[in-house]
């Protein structure tokens, strides 16, 4: 079963790790251009959230990795001033875009 990982900034784990998703913490430009080239064409993850803050400054090589990539699917998200439930409804709606069904998230 494939999953979703959320790569995001640490303070906004705790609502991603409450919808049941992987998650990857960090503050750093040059990590998530690692993460991006590591992931792409892996089958490990369906879906890829990427905190938009943490894209800003990416190369235009990685930046054409996260929107080409169709395995995983790559989706960047604003989270500054969201609660928990935004981000899982959130999740939900990008699951159900991206991957063709629904899901339903419980806390």
């Amino acid at each position: 079963m494939q999953k979703v990982l959320a790569i995001v900034r640490p303070q906004f784990s705790p609502g991603f790790l409450l919808a049941g998703c992987d998650v990857f913490e960090t503050e750093r430009t040059s990590e998530v251009e690692r993460k991006v080239k590591e992931l792409v064409g892996k089958k490990d993850y369906a879906l890829v959230i990427i905190d938009s803050a943490l894209t800003v400054g990416v190369s235009p090589y990685v930046r054409t990795l996260i929107f080409d990539s169709m395995e995983p699917i790559f989706i960047e998200i604003g989270l500054e001033g969201t609660s928990d439930e935004k981000i899982i409804r959130e999740i939900e709606n990008l699951a159900r875009e991206s991957l063709g069904y629904s899901i339903k998230i419980k806390i």
